[in-house]
């Protein structure tokens, strides 16, 4: 039996209001591909939109998990309800299919994509589509995982993608930088580091500048600043 960590529980951060508006008709779509005879249970009749997108998206995962042949024919219209999704825990009921279809990798370079060109809810989704989308580290114990030592074939995995982790955050870097949404801007700067070692040379002073932007509006970034141990 394996001990699995993932790291910070993203489910601590909370969930940005109002994103079950456009989140529910992608839902409806998807339902007509893995699940169109489907319909919403009688006990949620008058239930708010944010419960009943709940129930359409675990109907949509159970489908797409159990198709995967299904999930890779429509996996960019899946893709594009992930990243329009409104739960950041919820989230992995779609993004766990597409991984098992088309694999950690394909499924991060759609995040990435989203990061640098989507809009800004779709850049708010893809950030939290990417907790999902890694390989998690597994232990072969508790005191490995207290001595952080995982299973060798986990931690493979994960080098495997460093290259698209380095992709994703300059992509955040510069989307932060780029962005002038405040809630936006707030959402992406929990993947930002502030230690300037974790970015190359070439991105140094746009580093040093979304960090100025961070610690000049404490309040503002707390969730960022907290994750990083700044307060």
């Amino acid at each position: 039996m394996s001990v699995v960590g993932m790291g910070v529980a993203i489910e601590m951060i909370p969930d940005r209001p109002g994103r079950e508006v456009a989140f529910e008709p992608l839902l409806d779509e998807l339902l007509e591909v893995f699940s169109p005879s489907w319909v919403l249970p009688d006990r949620m009749t008058g239930e708010h939109q944010h419960h009943r997108c709940e129930a359409k998206r675990w109907e949509i995962g159970r489908g797409a998990v159990k198709d995967l042949d299904l999930t890779r024919r429509h996996a960019d219209v899946l893709m594009n309800a992930v990243v329009h999704d409104q739960c950041r825990s919820g989230i992995n009921q779609l993004i766990k299919p597409l991984i098992k279809a088309l694999g950690y990798r394909w499924t991060q370079e759609q995040i990435i994509r989203y990061v640098r060109t989507g809009s800004d809810a779709q850049k708010v989704g893809a950030t939290m589509a990417w907790y999902f989308s890694r390989p998690p580290l597994r232990y072969a114990s508790t005191d490995d995982l207290k001595n952080r030592i995982p299973v060798p074939e986990s931690k493979a995995a994960l080098d495997a993608l460093s290259d698209l982790r380095d992709d994703y955050r300059d992509a955040v870097l510069t989307a932060f930088l780029a962005c002038e949404d405040p809630g936006t801007r707030q959402d992406l700067s929990l993947w930002i580091s502030l230690d300037s070692s974790a970015y190359p040379g070439v991105l140094q002073a746009d580093h040093e500048r979304a960090k100025s932007l961070i610690l000049a509006a404490p309040e503002h970034y707390r969730l960022m600043l907290q994750r990083s141990g700044r307060v």
